[in-house]
């Protein structure tokens, strides 16, 4: 996720360094047509270009916005996988006995919590996932997590079990058992949205027709230029068609929230922040964590 402070330049322009460098030869090209060649009738209306370009900015509007509301849904996801994974340690804190529970089973619950958050994470974004389950899952169920063939759903499936021999030894009542299980189900709800969100592909159509319509305007921009604006007439028309091209770019960066990019929704930094949380709940130690990213954007 982008944060609130001086992106570079680098990083903006590099997405559409293809596209400037092809508008601005485009643009001396037909400079160079109107004024050397002497082919001035080469021109048309200043108004089709301006009227396509308004339809075009109708229809960025709508592409960015749509692109944005699927980068804010995960992030509302991740948002409540954060507060249900803190309730979920929560009420086996107040829910279980401390005289006669198993030593640690709280901190074992917890460690699993967090390495499903970094699992759920590391898998949506295509990454390998051996150093979380190594890390955070018990040994006993290493194995058949990492031979599953989803393995955050493995990982939660371990706390279903627990669960159930919590309660087969009458460590948790029928109500006990009942409200755990809703906020299990709550994650498993959260996961299979992350999942729908990154599989469901964004009509590529779409995006296609976009960029020719894009394409095609900033190939009219030059003929509209009646005027004899000179020198000024290639910079012109590269901002206003590198303009373009940027918002677009923009669009298609925040459509898919979880491809590992300075766009996408920062799911490790807030598997961190949850393993703060429950480190701190379950009585282990907390780690400490570094107020500032050094770079211009967290993942």
């Amino acid at each position: 996720m982008l944060l609130n402070r001086p992106i570079p330049f680098s990083f903006l322009l590099g997405k559409i360094k293809y596209e400037i460098l092809s508008v601005f030869v485009f643009a001396n090209l037909m400079f160079t047509l109107r004024h050397y060649v002497g082919l001035e009738f080469l021109s048309i209306p200043l108004a089709i270009p301006a009227l396509m370009g308004t339809c075009i900015s109708l229809l960025l509007a709508f592409r960015t916005n749509q692109a944005y509301e699927r980068w804010w849904e995960a992030r509302v996801v991740w948002g409540g996988i954060v507060n249900d994974s803190r309730i979920l340690i929560r009420q086996l804190l107040t829910f279980l006995p401390d005289e006669t529970v198993p030593a640690n089973i709280v901190q074992m619950l917890a460690q699993r919590q967090i390495g499903w958050c970094y699992v759920l994470g590391k898998t949506l974004r295509g990454q390998p996932t051996q150093s979380a389950i190594k890390t955070y899952i018990p040994v006993s169920e290493q194995a058949g997590v990492l031979g599953a063939t989803h393995q955050p759903l493995a990982v939660l499936q371990g706390h279903a079990n627990q669960l159930r021999y919590l309660y087969r030894a009458g460590y948790l009542t029928d109500l006990q058992l009942v409200q755990v299980d809703a906020t299990l189900t709550r994650l498993t709800d959260a996961m299979g949205r992350c999942e729908r969100i990154k599989n469901t592909v964004f009509p590529r159509t779409y995006t296609f027709y976009l960029q020719v319509f894009i394409i095609l305007f900033t190939a009219m921009l030059p003929f509209g230029f009646v005027e004899n604006l000179f020198f000024v007439e290639v910079p012109l028309v590269t901002l206003i068609g590198s303009a373009f091209f940027l918002i677009e770019k923009s669009a298609i960066q925040l459509q898919d929230p979880f491809e590992n990019r300075p766009t996408d929704t920062p799911v490790t930094a807030i598997a961190k922040g949850i393993e703060v949380s429950l480190n701190q709940l379950s009585g282990a130690a907390v780690a400490e964590q570094s107020t500032a990213p050094p770079t211009y954007f967290i993942l």
